[in-house]
């Protein structure tokens, strides 16, 4: 079964190899493509001043790479780190980060904000470099708590056009596909239609709110338990 994987990740990345732990042949559909963000000097900015707040939060292997690439000197010592995912925790430790962060149980935000949400906020400066177009959560959820959060836009995810993701959805033929955000679900209905995806023997949706922008388009579909690229490709395995 050929499954689509839309996220912009090598052939080694965390959904490649979900997919083919489980018997799946995946196949390269790239729908949002990482560009720098609008501001770089307020990324730089931000890099240079680690040290001046309590804890940075990356969503992604991304967000570490950006920070880490602008910010020529060592990663501050003492600093608390939080990430979305162990790949974002390995790549802040690769960054020199200390202490080890704290990772969720699962790629998700949800997952990483159960047990952030345990730690005292109120007063802390946090960083939060992260694509701005992304997913609210832990933000919100920090303010709430009292804590000082400053968002920074590391990078863009940003689509790609029709035509380049009509050619490979033609070129890749899937049978099913997981759709990780509303932006990917919307990308690909804007390219393909709707009745492609319909088509399609499987669609697994990660999150409430990519679910929600399926449904809203009418495309029938599964939703993983949880916001977890490995839990997303065991859906297909029970829908099948």
């Amino acid at each position: 079964m050929r499954v689509a994987v839309t996220r912009d990740e090598p052939d080694d990345g965390a959904l490649h190899v979900a997919l083919r732990d489980l018997g799946f042949d995946p196949v390269r559909c790239v729908v949002l493509e990482q560009h720098p963000p609008a501001d770089t000097l307020a990324l730089k900015a931000a890099a240079d001043s680690l040290d001046e707040f309590d804890w940075v939060i990356c969503a992604s292997v991304r967000a570490v790479k950006a920070i880490a690439g602008v910010r020529f000197r060592p990663w501050p010592a003492g600093v608390r780190t939080a990430a979305v995912g162990a790949r974002t925790a390995d790549a802040l430790v690769n960054a020199g980060a200390v202490p080890a962060p704290i990772v969720g149980d699962g790629d998700g935000a949800d997952a990483l904000w159960a047990i952030l949400s345990k730690q005292r906020w109120a007063g802390l400066r946090v960083l939060l470099p992260a694509d701005p177009g992304g997913r609210p959560l832990i933000g919100r959820s920090l303010r709430e708590a009292g804590a000082l959060v400053q968002e920074i836009a590391a990078y863009r995810m940003l689509p790609r056009s029709d035509d380049h993701i009509r050619a490979d959805w033609a070129e890749a033929k899937p049978d099913a596909v997981v759709i990780a955000s509303p932006r990917v679900a919307a990308s690909l209905a804007a390219a393909l239609g709707v009745d492609a995806l319909r088509a399609l023997r499987v669609i697994v949706a990660i999150g409430p709110s990519t679910s929600a922008a399926l449904t809203a388009a009418g495309i029938a579909h599964h939703v993983s338990p949880r916001a977890d690229l490995v839990e997303a490709a065991r859906v297909i395995t029970f829908a099948s």
